[in-house]
């Protein structure tokens, strides 16, 4: 299966969230699938698009985006890896409904990481999270915890036959989420280079593992690809 591949060095303008919003809209079923790594080069805020509406973004500390896919907040520091994930819902290796789908991926990124030396487990509970502060307060389905914590986190949005998956996986936790969200319960998360015990990593090496765990289940990469 071939899939095309658009790595953290391809840096879009005016800003991520549009740049992914223009892949899900110009994406055709038939299209090969499209994975994409990103980070954010300040601290940032990105919102889900129903809760942009609820709050006064005026007022926030931090730069913000909106994403096109929903969720909480998530405050991207610079020891962050993002990634998203555009493909048709039939899709052999990630299509499916929204769980299974959600399912599939996670489950790759957990044999990546487990590759990298973390112990990363996928939780089993259905939640909503819309209870939650935000993104990290808990995990919902299918997604990745290391030592019981939270660690990574995605979130799906679906039209006409095509998805378009967002998420990210900390490295570390940045300091700005307990000044954005003081009563959150913070240490509910973690990144993969909390435990000192263990050589630390580098997005480069989670994008790697990444990118081979796909290849290793039959994807075929066109790499560098940067056009929309």
């Amino acid at each position: 299966m071939n899939w095309r591949l658009i790595p953290s060095s391809c840096v879009p303008t005016p800003g991520h969230m549009a740049y992914d919003l223009e892949l899900f809209k110009g994406f055709q079923p038939g299209q090969s699938p499209i994975i994409r790594f990103f980070f954010f080069e300040q601290p940032t805020l990105t919102l889900g698009r129903l809760e942009a509406r609820r709050l006064n973004l005026p007022s926030l500390p931090f730069p913000f985006e909106i994403r096109p896919t929903g969720g909480r907040a998530v405050l991207h520091g610079k020891d962050d890896l993002c990634y998203s994930l555009t493909a048709s819902t039939l899709d052999p290796l990630v299509g499916g409904d929204l769980l299974e789908s959600y399912g599939k991926i996670s489950a790759l990124l957990s044999y990546a990481l487990r590759g990298l030396g973390r112990e990363v487990r996928l939780t089993e509970e259905k939640r909503s999270g819309i209870e939650q502060e935000h993104c990290f307060s808990a995990p919902s389905f299918a997604e990745l915890t290391l030592n019981g914590k939270k660690v990574a986190g995605g979130a799906q949005a679906r039209e006409g036959g095509v998805f378009h998956q967002q998420g990210v996986i900390l490295l570390s936790v940045a300091p700005g989420w307990k000044t954005i969200f003081p009563e959150s319960k913070s240490d509910l998360m973690t990144g993969l280079n909390e435990d000192q015990a263990k050589a630390p990593l580098a997005r480069v090496d989670l994008e790697r593992a990444i990118v081979t765990a796909f290849e290793e289940a039959g994807i075929k990469f066109e790499k560098h690809f940067a056009a929309v």
